[in-house]
């Protein structure tokens, strides 16, 4: 219906507060004199709806009535907060109404909102279930590490009932302001060298992540992220899956890695999580035979997950090797060797940890992977009554310790001997 009115006179209007008009269609002020507007500001955009009254029935109040659980708080104070966890089913319903409940309960609707990390935007989900209460299972890897927003409604899902809660990431244990220190730091400030295989027999795994680090930060960076947080995670074509007992490993317990100082958290996710993934013998403990790195995983790795074309393995490992070397058998290695390098190849090394240790054992063998970091310097200089000089030097990735540093591995020159004795080959990629 519409309404015509006409006034001869003039209308004030006068308001204490905000006056607003709203129209579906267009609105027109047509005058004979001056049409005048006094303000301090004026705004232009898009329309605003109208305000819209709840009716009797709106819900307006949501209850979980599913118990929550422990994770960290997420601020390096090392306290926990409640929240919900991935695969779990939660009961939600409806706590109170505007009024009255509405007559036919199925007119309440559920849906879902929460802002993704993995496509940057809020997205929403209706659920198809409807009335006054509602049981739903958690398992969208995406919505981990992140608050949930879900929401009951019978006439306007933006003005009635909505319940907010924290879902865990996946390592909820972990807390996540340290975990993103971490990767800026192997990542953003260039130290890739501080990945550390802790007390665990993952050398290998150590210096995959750390070429990964250093040859492919922001890739290392996107994975890491996105493993912690989620769970699972791939780059290239490998993907990265580990079981509960890594996803649940606390890092204040007594079995999470340790030599002295508990592992870093972002290792122990990328690490065990890849090595669990191979292996699920291995429980992210310091197990130490099921930690080991065979030579297959590391060229497999080195292809599938840091995306390497060009990888061969070259005797990396020979549990018989003869008991004496010539001079220009030792030269012959260590030529090989620096022609990779210098031809752009990243070596790993597979050896005995002897080698570039202090002291060097031949009572036990230790094998040990390690990433060479530059050519091969060998001073020799033979004499009528002996070797008159037998120096060899390089820098080496191992044990979170900088190559370049005044700490790194060598820690001093060693002999060939030393060196032959504790080399057995290596794997070379590019």
């Amino acid at each position: 219906m519409s309404e015509y009115i006409r006034v001869k006179g003039n209308i004030i209007e006068k308001t204490g507060g905000t006056s607003r008009v709203y129209a579906k269609g267009g609105i027109e002020h047509n005058s004979n004199g001056k049409i005048e507007y006094f303000a301090e500001s004026y705004s232009y955009g898009e329309p605003q709806k109208p305000p819209l009254k709840l009716m009797d029935g709106a819900v307006k109040e949501i209850e979980l009535l599913t118990a929550l659980d422990l994770g960290s708080a997420n601020n390096k104070s090392g306290k926990t907060q409640q929240g919900m966890i991935f695969g779990n089913t939660y009961h939600f319903r409806v706590k109170s109404y505007m009024k009255d409940p509405p007559n036919n309960l199925s007119t309440i609707k559920w849906m879902i909102k929460y802002e993704s990390p993995s496509q940057n935007k809020w997205l929403e989900i209706p659920l198809t279930a409807k009335g006054n209460s509602i049981k739903i299972t958690l398992n969208d890897e995406d919505m981990c590490g992140c608050f949930i927003y879900l929401r009951a409604y019978v006439y306007n899902k933006e003005k009635e009932a909505e319940y907010k809660e924290w879902k865990h990431n996946r390592f909820k244990w972990f807390d996540s302001m340290i975990v993103e220190s971490e990767i800026t730091e192997r990542t953003d400030n260039g130290k890739p060298w501080l990945i550390d295989q802790s007390g665990t027999s993952l050398c290998g795994m150590a210096c995959i992540f750390y070429l990964f680090a250093k040859e492919q930060p922001d890739a290392y960076k996107k994975f890491a992220k996105e493993l912690f947080r989620t769970g699972v995670a791939t780059v290239n074509s490998y993907t990265v899956k580990p079981s509960i007992e890594i996803l649940e490993k606390n890092p204040m317990g007594k079995d999470f890695p340790h030599n002295g100082t508990p592992m870093f958290l972002i290792d122990y996710i990328t690490m065990a999580g890849t090595r669990n993934t191979d292996n699920r013998d291995y429980k992210g403990g310091n197990e130490e035979f099921q930690a080991i790195n065979w030579p297959p995983l590391m060229t497999s790795l080195s292809e599938k997950l840091l995306g390497y074309k060009d990888v061969v393995s070259k005797g990396v490992y020979n549990p018989v090797k003869p008991l004496a070397y010539s001079s220009l058998d030792i030269k012959n290695k260590i030529d090989d060797i620096n022609n990779q390098f210098k031809s752009g190849y990243k070596l790993i090394l597979m050896i005995d940890s002897d080698l570039i240790d202090d002291i060097w054992d031949t009572s036990s063998l230790d094998l040990h992977w390690i990433v060479l970091e530059s050519p091969i310097i060998w001073n020799y200089i033979p004499g009528l009554l002996g070797v008159k000089l037998d120096e060899i030097d390089f820098k080496v990735y191992t044990w979170g310790t900088d190559p370049n540093g005044t700490n790194r591995y060598l820690k001093k020159v060693i002999t060939s001997s030393h060196f032959i004795n504790n080399y057995n080959g290596y794997i070379k990629m590019k």
